[in-house]
């Protein structure tokens, strides 16, 4: 696959991705919808996640908005799922590159 140039509406768009990523609440979210591996409701992703129902709301209008979740309406229900492979691919690379950076430091601190 090619480079992909980073013009100015592109780094738009990826600053509004990683600012949707920038939260621990929504990362919370996301956690809870890759561990259940089936759509969730706002409700139960709330529980979940230690959120209240307003705040789950207002972050997952921000997943959802960031292209990060897709909502899915199913009756009065409405079912929330993450976009794969991109979470799962995105939440990987950030985590490891987290995980050796806390080994490296460890390391030079003993």
């Amino acid at each position: 696959m090619g480079k992909i140039s980073l013009n100015d509406p592109m780094i738009e768009e990826v600053s509004q991705l990683f600012q949707a990523l920038a939260d621990p609440s929504r990362l919370k979210i996301l956690r809870a919808l890759l561990d259940a591996g089936e759509p969730m409701s706002q409700g139960t992703l709330a529980e979940t996640a230690g959120l209240s129902q307003a705040n789950a709301s207002k972050h997952l209008i921000q997943l959802v908005n960031a292209g990060l979740v897709t909502r899915e309406p199913r009756g009065n229900l409405v079912l929330f799922r993450p976009v794969l492979p991109l979470v799962t691919e995105v939440c990987d690379l950030v985590c490891t590159f987290v995980a050796r950076r806390i080994t490296c430091t460890y390391q030079a601190i003993v």
